[in-house]
């Protein structure tokens, strides 16, 4: 930070001095350490106004707008800049990043694909689109626009890469094979193509770096995939496991476990292992569905149990929720149990129920459910006479 110091002083005192050229070069140098350092994205705004360069003062007007998180004046002004210079291709750029990032997909492909009729030569502009169309569900249109980035350019191991990924996606397995330069994307390819004995191959040949854990994670999950197709499928269990003690479950190990589940006719883990894997996609109502047909297959399984009782609390179905724990509970007094049901009945004013739990009630809770019982007995005794 003393050095950011160092370089601001030295950039006022050149601006001082009229040296504005010197000054704009410090203080650019300053935004290459910290993009959002906004004194010196204001001075370069301020340098560009004196200078009269109002292409320059439009967008580096844009970039003080971004920092503040104005993306809408950041636009305005980038349209301005693209009037005084249409043939800009940093301000076109700019603008359709814009656009991106503001969340107006199609506002940002039509500007990129300005971009490629200015200058066909913008490799990032092709990837940029590609993803934006699939964004938008328009994969023919992603495929597309990537054949003519790899046309442009067909020495880009990413390009290539980026291509085979979407002919995969679309299940066109021949052509993303002819352009894949990925080892591992082509062993995944071949592995869905059914070319098991090939894939085993490329597998074994493949030079995986262990130490890097995500090319690792890869090559026990293709291993995985690997002995699920040729249904040895405690293999396969084996390899999913390598995978988790590498990070740790995701959806996709979810995923592949119940598949295999589902093989083996254990309809219990199946059936658990898809409720862990819509969660984690973010499908509650669906992993809500699996926990509970989990649960009917193995109803002293705790792990089902909680999971529903914790998607049901957080759908705000407090009550729904509670029944969860209560069974929880009734398996084995399981303690984190108690202390929620205890807790929940509190909250209700239960103290009675509070207690069975092991709540500990202070003097004021035992003064006012002393006071509730006695009202309860005198009811009761003027309900015996009124008789």
């Amino acid at each position: 930070m003393q050095n950011l110091e160092i370089m601001h002083q030295k950039a006022m005192q050149q601006y001082e001095e009229k040296n504005l050229d010197e000054a704009l070069k410090i203080y650019n140098e300053i935004i290459s350490l910290n993009p959002v350092d906004e004194v010196a994205l204001s001075c370069v705004m301020d340098i560009y106004l004196e200078k009269n360069d109002k292409f320059n003062y439009y967008l580096s007007r844009a970039n003080v707008n971004i920092s503040q998180n104005k993306l809408e004046y950041a636009i305005k002004d980038t349209k301005k800049a693209l009037e005084v210079d249409v043939d800009s291709i940093e301000a076109r750029r700019k603008l359709a990043r814009l656009y991106r990032v503001d969340n107006k997909n199609l506002k940002a492909i039509d500007e990129f694909l300005n971009l490629i009729r200015m200058n066909e030569h913008q490799l990032d502009a092709y990837f940029e689109l590609a993803d934006l169309y699939v964004k938008e569900d328009s994969l023919d249109s992603a495929i597309s626009i990537a054949q003519k980035g790899f046309e442009m350019f067909p020495d880009d191991a990413n390009m290539a890469n980026m291509l085979a990924k979407l002919y995969f996606k679309a299940n066109d397995n021949k052509k993303a094979l002819e352009v894949v330069e990925d080892e591992l994307l082509k062993i995944k390819i071949l592995l869905e193509d059914g070319q098991n004995d090939k894939a085993m191959t490329e597998l074994s040949n493949c030079k995986i770096d262990f130490k890097d854990e995500n090319q690792a994670r890869n090559y026990h999950i293709l291993k995985a995939q690997y002995y699920y197709n040729t249904n040895e499928f405690d293999n396969s269990l084996e390899e999913i496991d390598k995978y988790i003690k590498l990070k740790a479950p995701d959806a996709v190990s979810f995923q592949m476990k119940a598949l295999i589940y589902e093989e083996l006719k254990d309809e219990f883990r199946s059936h658990l292992n898809w409720g862990f894997c819509f969660k984690l996609q973010g499908k509650f109502d669906e992993a809500i569905v699996e926990f509970d047909a989990a649960s009917k297959e193995n109803p002293k399984d705790k792990a089902a149990l909680i999971e529903l009782a914790n998607l049901y609390q957080r759908n705000k179905e407090r009550y729904v929720a509670m029944e969860y724990w209560q069974r929880v509970y009734d398996i084995d007094e399981d303690e984190t149990a108690r202390e929620i049901l205890a807790e929940f009945y509190y909250s209700e004013g239960n103290f009675e129920k509070a207690q069975q739990y092991g709540k500990v009630l202070d003097k004021t809770d035992k003064k006012q459910q002393e006071e509730e019982n006695y009202v309860g007995f005198l009811d009761r005794i003027m309900s015996f006479f009124g008789k």
